[in-house]
């Protein structure tokens, strides 16, 4: 019977975990992010 409880934890902390990653919005990485490089190379 433990094991069942262990089971519904993880699978509730997954979907909280999942939830607060959506409220959070982390920006896309699909924006293009250009950098210059000045590589002098010897």
């Amino acid at each position: 019977m433990k094991n069942r409880y262990i089971i519904y934890f993880f699978i509730t902390l997954t979907i909280i975990v999942f939830v607060a990653l959506y409220m959070i919005d982390i920006p896309s990485p699909s924006e293009i992010i250009t950098e210059k490089y000045n590589l002098e190379l010897k």
